[in-house]
Formats: structure tokens, C-alpha cells, sequence
């Protein structure tokens, strides 16, 4: 299926690695122009490079760095159709674990990168064509994920931001995924801390997470992809305000 996103122009947030990557890598192998921004200069250039796409370095968890990510985007492709907010994962730990330098790190890294790059971006997706919004959230919108209190209390915000701007921005469509247990660093390094914290092997950490995927396995970061980029693309013109769910079958909530 031709999702209609050949020529479409696209601002891809913590694009350099991990999910952010992946979206960025399926946007171009179906025709976008993709800028993608990180903090991460080496490993930016190069995914950038790889894709044929735009590197606009920028800290997406600073005041200035989603203007900056947006300018550049718009200044280099010429404008703006599609915005992929992705700014990582914020700090891991508990409630007692996780101090309030942490919690301030965690707000701005994920809450308040988003609404800056939402609201700096909105003037060109307004100009742009079939223009749409994709943020990238968590399983833990869903289902609270032990040991990641910050996601569990900030993510679950951003999709009644999702909500609440579905009737205030359109034409301009936004939609959320929520990933589950995909094989990404973020991911591994997760991990790593369960298996510390329960003085047990990161192989059986891993056992018992697939247990509770009827799938069976891990994720892809391609899967993950693909579907980011049908729902940011003219093939899903009438879905908006949805958040998808990627994560086999690990999430039994309703809906």
C-alpha cells in the first residue's frame, strides 16, 4: 500500500537512536525528507546520513532546544508536515528512589519537550499538507511499569494532551503510540537495573517480561516504525486523538 508520504516533510525528535531511528528510517523508505534531531551530534550525523535525511542537533529537555529543532526543520525542508515528538525515556527508579533534581529532569525532558515542540511546530504543520502529529509514549499509559514512577505519572498526561488538542488543532491530526517491550538500549538498560534491584540474571528478567506477551518475544524497532509512519501518513487521514498500543498483546487494559 502506498501510504502517500513521498515528498512529505518531516521533523523526527530524539531521531539519532532507539525508536526515534527506527520512525525516522520508515518515513524516508517510503519518500519523506526527514530532519531528525538529538543531542547527540556523532550518533546523529550518522543515522542522518544513512537515511539520506537533515541533522539538526538540538536538547529537546531546553527551553531553546524544540525552537531551535523546529526552525532548523522548516529553514532546511522548506516547511513542515509531519512532527514526531520522541525526546527518550525519563529517569527510571521508584517513588523512593527518584529525587526531585530527577523529577524536574523527567518534567522536562518529557512533559515540557513536548508541549514547546507541539507549540513551536503548529504555524508550519498549519501551512503544511495533510499535516499530523505523532507522539511517542509508553505500555505505562496504559498499565503502570514497576521501577519507571516518572513515566507512569507523566506519560498518562500526554495522552490527555492528545485529547484535549485533537478539537483545538485540527486539520492537523494527532495520534500516540505506546510501545511495550522493544528491543532498544532504553530497554536493555531497564533491564539491567531490574535485574540488580532483584539479584537476578538480565536473561531472566527477559524470561519473565515475555511471559506476559502473548506474542511471545520482544518487539522490533521496525515494527515499531511502520506503524508510526501509517499514522502519520494520508493512509490514516480519519484516525485521530487514538493512542495505538505496540507491545504483542502485553496490555490487557480496555480499550
Amino acid at each position: 500500500m502506498d501510504l502517500g508520504l513521498s515528498g512529505s516533510r518531516a521533523l523526527v525528535g530524539g531521531g539519532s537512536r532507539g525508536l526515534g531511528a527506527a520512525i525516522a528510517s520508515a518515513l524516508a523508505a517510503e519518500g519523506a525528507r526527514v530532519a531528525i534531531t538529538s543531542r547527540s551530534p556523532d550518533r546523529l550525523l550518522e543515522h542522518a546520513s544513512r537515511i539520506g535525511g537533515v541533522a539538526i542537533a538540538a536538547d529537546l529537555s531546553t527551553e531553546e532546544g524544540p525552537l531551535v529543532a523546529v526552525n532548523g526543520a522548516v529553514e532546511r525542508l522548506g516547511g513542515l508536515d509531519l512532527l514526531v515528538v520522541n525526546a527518550g525515556g525519563p529517569p527510571p527508579g521508584t517513588f523512593s528512589e527518584v529525587t526531585e533534581e530527577q523529577w524536574r529532569t523527567a518534567i522536562d525532558g518529557t512533559l515540557f519537550s513536548t508541549l514547546r515542540l507541539i507549540r513551536h511546530a503548529l504555524p508550519a504543520l498549519r501551512a503544511g499538507r495533510a499535516p499530523s502529529i505523532l507522539v511517542v509514549l509508553s505500555s505505562s499509559v496504559r498499565e503502570p511499569i514497576a521501577g519507571l514512577v516518572t513515566s507512569n505519572v507523566l506519560r498518562p498526561g500526554l495522552t490527555g494532551l492528545i485529547k484535549s488538542l485533537v478539537g483545538e488543532i485540527a486539520p492537523v491530526r494527532i495520534n500516540g503510540i505506546a510501545p511495550g517491550r522493544i528491543a532498544t538500549d532504553r530497554v536493555a538498560s531497564n533491564d539491567e537495573l531490574r535485574a540488580r534491584s532483584a539479584d537476578i540474571s538480565v536473561e531472566e528478567v527477559q524470561r519473565l517480561a515475555i511471559a506476559r506477551i502473548p506474542l511471545g518475544r520482544y518487539g522490533d524497532p521496525k515494527e515499531v516504525g511502520r506503524v508510526a509512519a501509517f499514522l502519520l501518513s494520508p493512509a490514516a487521514s480519519y484516525i485521530d486523538g487514538a493512542t495505538v498500543a505496540i507491545d504483542g498483546g502485553m496490555s490487557r487494559s480496555l480499550p
